[in-house]
């Protein structure tokens, strides 16, 4: 059991991490000047967030499957499972996004701001949405 208290603890270390650092990248691009927003310099950025995304995905996967361990059949059944599910359309709404942004060639400033916007305000709600749930 020890093991197992040592994964779910770095998971969740590197779990917070990721989306910590995802909020941060997409909130300065939220607000950011014309200048910061060309194509290649959004480019490069939307690549660093990737592998955060991707790192708080699987490290979602893992606390997921950890948590799904101890008995929790119905998520819908507690206020943390609720809160789950929310984080998981929260993430599929952001990964979404991140895939338009990447695919997107046009490079128009004002557009790649909506796409860090949106990617900004979901993590932004999913957490509000989380601590109401869970406090």
């Amino acid at each position: 059991m020890e093991i197992g208290s040592w994964i779910w603890k770095l998971s969740y270390i590197i779990h917070v991490l990721s989306n910590a650092i995802s909020i941060g990248l997409f909130f300065v691009f939220t607000f950011a000047k014309e200048e910061m927003l060309k194509e290649e310099i959004s480019k490069r950025y939307l690549k660093i967030a990737g592998i955060f995304i991707t790192g708080t995905g699987l490290t979602g996967i893992l606390l997921l499957s950890i948590l799904s361990m101890s008995g929790m059949d119905d998520l819908t059944a507690n206020p943390m499972g609720q809160s789950v599910i929310v984080m998981i359309i929260g993430y599929i709404l952001v990964l979404f996004v991140y895939s338009l942004a990447l695919i997107y060639k046009g490079g128009e400033a004002r557009l790649y701001k909506k796409f860090f916007a949106t990617m900004f305000y979901t993590y932004l709600i999913v957490y509000i949405i989380r601590v109401y749930l869970t406090n």
